[in-house]
């Protein structure tokens, strides 16, 4: 039992998943890039990335999320799985990439963005027309619908005792290309505690595991 108790490992700060972690470099399989449809709008990565940041968000009955942000800031990283510690479970693994990002300095114009959030479509504005893609949440209703809400706690170095605190406001909707498989818009409002709110509109794309290469 004594043995048991004092050979315990302390979990660090900022986990390891899927050998992701910060300070660690990833590349994408170029394979897998190149099977991306011609209408997406995510723009494939030209190299590997270094990992610069790291986010958790514990979403509640035993599901966690990490992100994991690049040294290029269009590129994001995403795991849901386990907790990264104990549970090193990957549910799934996806790669988002920053479209837009806006700065909205009036309400009505932040509120405007959480009302088109609720709604079961969302049109982006793409660069000659918009893009329209369906509400992935909640998919099974027609109805307005209340987005997701979560802190996200962000370290830039392993050992950061005091994370910075992101409030989000997230809804994910999703549209079919023409390979076959699906591309992913998430709406994603952020307020930092101690930072300039913005909202930013992201691509993304299910990555399988193999597809990282670190």
């Amino acid at each position: 039992m004594f043995r048991s108790l004092f050979n315990r490992k302390k979990a660090n700060s900022v986990p390891e998943v899927a050998g992701l972690t910060i300070g660690r470099s990833v590349t994408i399989d170029p394979i897998e890039l190149k099977l991306l449809g011609v209408d997406t709008l995510l723009e494939p990565p030209q190299t590997g990335f270094m990992i610069c940041a790291q986010g958790h968000c514990d979403l509640g009955e035993q599901s966690h999320l990490h992100r994991f942000y690049t040294d290029d800031d269009r590129y994001l990283l995403q795991i849901q799985g386990g907790d990264g510690y104990e549970d090193d479970r990957v549910d799934e693994i996806m790669l988002w990439y920053a479209y837009d990002v806006q700065y909205p300095s009036r309400d009505a114009d932040w509120n405007d963005l959480r009302t088109r959030q609720r709604q079961s479509r969302f049109d982006l504005q793409a660069e000659t027309s918009s893009v329209a893609f369906k509400r992935a949440w909640f998919g099974h209703s027609d109805m307005v619908e209340d987005p997701m809400t979560y802190w996200e706690d962000v370290r830039e170095t392993r050992d950061s005792a005091a994370p910075s605190r992101i409030f989000q406001t997230a809804m994910l909707f999703g549209r079919g290309l023409s390979d076959g498989r699906d591309e992913m818009l998430l709406v994603n409002l952020e307020e930092p505690e101690d930072g300039e709110r913005s909202a930013s509109f992201l691509i993304g794309r299910v990555l399988p595991r193999h597809a990282l290469i670190t």
